[in-house]
């Protein structure tokens, strides 16, 4: 029922609309009267009428006053002039400020009646609108996360149409892209599985995500194929993004998703992006990162910065995507990677059945020129003068009648160069690694930590962390506590130094703690060492 007031200085007016209308037939109710303009604003704000009858000339109130008053305290009521006033100018200044209808005194039933079905259907139409409008907001909220996913995909892979549609979404969506670090997370499970539970899996991997990160890091995320997600965060409040602290939150995520679903992640994270047009730069260099996960393992945490020790060379050329797909291929030094991709790419020009033999062998050139800058980098880089070894392959490219013979010479060129990278980035990772060593051999009596060594070789402590585990079979503690131990069995043998003297000596201050640490990794005390030594 729509609420109906009254408003009219002349009694029999007021009980007469009250009693002869049939207001429940019209889905109307009477909800009050008011004999003047102040009296009834008040029921107004009180009462917040759907429909106010009024006249215009009443004690204490202007009409055209009145009706900018009852617009401003409930603008959603119908305004009804009912008046014995008969100024045209008046009636359409009225109009103007937003009543519904004017009636000149004295009014048939059957006008009135006809004037207050219109406005019940006015009504009717804007309650169905406004409920559609809160039904549409309401779905639209609900689904700000899946529009933020979206325009996360399309800003990554370019597909908007300007820099002002790109803000005005935005702004809609209430997001804001400054300053933020890039994340890819790989599902590293091998298992055969199927639809339902591949999204399972990625459920899983964003609740940690959103348990994990909420509170001191703010971000968005969108599934990018049915192994990876990638998330973009920033920190809550407006301060420099902690890498530090993002870098151990993400370790925890690894740790939670293992011992909760059983399965690993890797993670590639970009180094620091602002502003939107920043993040198709901060992917490639997450997907980038991510294929180093050759070298480092699974379940690693692989930051773009760390890959300064790794080959690296920027690609300038405009080709087609399958050829910067093998270049990117190559620059990993997975070889077998590589040939399955070049198999990828004859098979593709295959099917394509272009006619157009210059085109197809002038793609194989520009391919081989790609493959020969990385093998001079190479080269450059390792301050040797060899031969490239490339350039006879280019008169055979010209005289070549087949795409299985152009292949075959690229897969040659290209597993040779792969061989290369992977024989540079495993020499360098051994380079860094020899020089965290050397640092531990000179430096184990001070007190050190996996941060301090990490700085010096200005590389993550979860790369450094990563090498030892990889090369030597053991972590970076273990390691730097061998060092120690096997310089106290030395010193213990020497009857000037005391146990405390001796622990002091290879960096530990604590004698009991030093006592623990000797027994672990011996098997037996400082003492007992000093005493078994002496039978010998």
């Amino acid at each position: 029922m729509y609420k109906v007031l009254i408003i009219d200085d002349e009694p029999i007016i007021r009980k007469g609309l009250t009693s002869i209308m049939n207001w429940g037939q019209l889905q109307c109710e009477i909800c009050g009267e008011a004999a003047d303009g102040v009296m009834g604003e008040e029921l107004i704000l009180k009462m917040k009428p759907d429909i106010v009858l009024t006249d215009i000339r009443m004690p204490k109130a202007d009409g055209l006053t009145m009706i900018r008053r009852v617009k401003e305290l409930s603008p959603h009521s119908k305004i009804i002039i009912l008046t014995g006033y008969r100024d045209f100018d008046y009636a359409q200044e009225a109009i103007k400020l937003g009543a519904f209808d004017y009636l000149l005194k004295p009014t048939k039933i059957e006008e009135l009646t006809e004037v207050i079905k219109r406005t019940v259907q006015q009504l009717d139409s804007e309650k169905k609108r406004d409920e559609e409008v809160y039904r549409f907001k309401a779905l639209y909220e609900k689904n700000i996360p899946l529009l933020k996913e979206k325009l996360l995909y399309n800003l990554l892979y370019g597909l908007y149409l300007n820099d002002e549609d790109i803000e005005s979404q935005m702004e809609h969506l209430n997001l804001t892209i400054d300053e933020f670090v890039m994340g890819i997370i790989d599902n590293e499970s091998s298992e055969e599985k199927d639809g339902y539970a591949l999204q399972l899996y990625q459920f899983g991997i964003i609740s940690t995500l959103e348990e994990v990160l909420s509170g001191e890091f703010s971000f968005i995320y969108t599934a990018l194929n049915n192994r990876w997600l990638l998330f973009v965060a920033k920190p809550v409040a407006d301060e420099p993004l902690d890498i530090e602290k993002l870098h151990g939150k993400l370790s925890y995520l690894q740790e939670m998703i293992e011992n909760c679903f059983s399965f690993t992640v890797s993670i590639a994270i970009s180094t620091l992006g602002r502003g939107y047009k920043d993040l198709p730069i901060k992917f490639r260099e997450c997907k980038n990162a991510l294929e180093h996960r050759f070298y480092l393992g699974g379940n690693t945490i692989i930051s773009y910065s760390d890959l300064n020790s790794f080959f690296n060379v920027k690609d300038h050329t405009n080709l087609e995507l399958q050829q910067r797909n093998l270049i990117d291929q190559i620059k990993t030094g997975n070889k077998e990677i590589v040939e399955e991709t070049v198999e990828s790419i004859g098979n593709y020009i295959r099917e394509l059945k272009a006619d157009d033999r210059a085109y197809i062998k002038s793609f194989y050139l520009s391919t081989l020129s790609a493959i020969n800058t990385i093998r001079s980098t190479l080269i450059s880089n390792q301050n040797e003068n060899k031969s490239l070894g490339l350039t006879s392959l280019y008169p055979m490219i010209e005289s070549c009648e087949n795409i299985m013979d152009l292949n075959d010479i690229l897969k040659e060129a290209a597993r040779k160069a792969a061989e290369s990278v992977n024989t540079y980035n495993n020499k360098n990772m051994k380079l860094l690694l020899k020089s965290a060593v050397e640092y531990l051999e000179k430096h184990y009596n001070e007190p050190i930590t996996l941060n301090d060594v990490a700085e010096k070789l200005y590389i993550s402590t979860y790369y450094l962390s990563r090498m030892f585990k990889k090369e030597l079979n053991k972590n970076f503690v273990d390691y730097l506590n061998e060092i120690r131990i096997n310089r106290a069995k030395e010193l213990l043998l020497d009857v000037r130094y005391k146990t405390y003297e001796v622990a002091d000596a290879i960096g530990i201050s604590d004698p009991h703690y030093f006592s623990k640490l000797f027994k672990k990794y011996v098997g037996m005390t400082p003492t007992e060492y000093k005493d078994s030594q002496k039978l010998v």
